[in-house]
């Protein structure tokens, strides 16, 4: 069973929310309404061997990375972090400056994107992780289920890089190179949230891989997304990247994740106005019908399922 079939038999069993207005399963943050707007909730884990390798990035990097990945969904939703309670599983015999260095990550994060580590949970464990909770406030909620046929697909920047840094660095290579960079210590896109209230219907982050996510928007919004190759953007790093090992940049973009990019749907006319000077690439439209096609061909997800893919 794969990571989604997962969550849809486990979601049955819980049956939708009952508090009037609430925002369940579905979506990149759960959300209770309240007087400023919602309330937004978010979890996320990190585990040792399934989403970090200790040794082969600073500790530091492992706390930040999945701070990151924590306030992307908020920022996708919408919002802006607000706090956290971060779990810790300890494996026997790990390093106390190990933990340590996560904490000075979590720290420096909590920093950059403003919000409080109000505390948490430690327990013995297998293997370490690091379990965040965040809460977050938005004026508006952002679904994924909002993209409507005519609206313009926009991605916020380029995709692969971090894929191909964990490749850089696996492969031996540099802290300091640009893709290893990339991977290390990816950015959570807040610039955008003020611009993705004004004229967003729809938006997810880019955790699993572009083509993922493109599936889970048109699945949500029952609405076809059609794409085309050539406007995908990809950095120049990566295609030099590409260049060397005789790879397809796109299938970074399509199949890599952890760019912490956003995609997001905006009508046509003034909908991209609010996202001028910040960096964005309109990549397609949405048409009546269903699934995702690239160049009118239909496009399969085959980004990152934490069940079945392998590290």
């Amino acid at each position: 069973m794969g990571e989604f079939e997962l969550i849809a038999k486990l979601t049955e069993r819980v049956g939708a929310p009952r508090t009037p207005g609430a925002i369940g399963i579905g979506h990149d943050c759960a959300a209770l309404p309240d007087r400023d707007g919602y309330l937004l909730l978010k979890c996320d884990i990190a585990v040792e061997g399934r989403h970090f390798v200790r040794g082969l990035i600073p500790g530091a990097d492992i706390g930040w990375r999945i701070a990151t990945a924590t306030c992307s969904d908020i920022a996708a939703s919408g919002g802006r972090p607000a706090a956290a309670l971060v779990s810790l599983g300890v494996p026997r015999g790990c390093p106390e400056r190990d933990l340590e260095e996560v904490y000075d990550g979590l720290a420096e994060a909590a920093r950059a994107y403003g919000f409080d580590v109000l505390g948490g949970n430690v327990s013995g464990a297998g293997e370490l992780f690091i379990d965040v909770f965040m809460t977050g406030r938005g004026r508006r909620f952002l679904p994924r289920s909002g993209a409507k046929p005519g609206d313009l697909v926009v991605l916020s920047g380029p995709l692969g890089d971090s894929a191909a840094g964990l490749e850089v660095l696996r492969s031996g290579g540099s802290l300091d190179h640009p893709l290893a960079l990339r991977h290390r210590r990816p950015r959570a896109r807040l610039d955008l949230v003020d611009a993705l209230q004004a004229s967003v219907h729809a938006c997810i982050d880019i955790s699993d891989g572009l083509s993922s996510e493109l599936n889970h928007m048109a699945k949500a919004s029952g609405a076809c997304l059609t794409v085309e190759r050539r406007r995908l953007p990809v950095s120049d790093a990566l295609r030099a990247h590409c260049t060397q090992t005789g790879k397809d940049p796109v299938d970074y973009a399509l199949s890599g994740g952890e760019d912490y990019e956003l995609l997001f749907t905006v009508p046509r006319g003034g909908g991209l106005q609010p996202f001028g000077g910040l960096g964005t690439r309109v990549i397609g439209e949405v048409v009546a019908g269903s699934g995702v096609l690239l160049d009118g061909k239909p496009l399969a997800s085959t980004g990152w399922d934490h069940l079945r893919s392998q590290p």
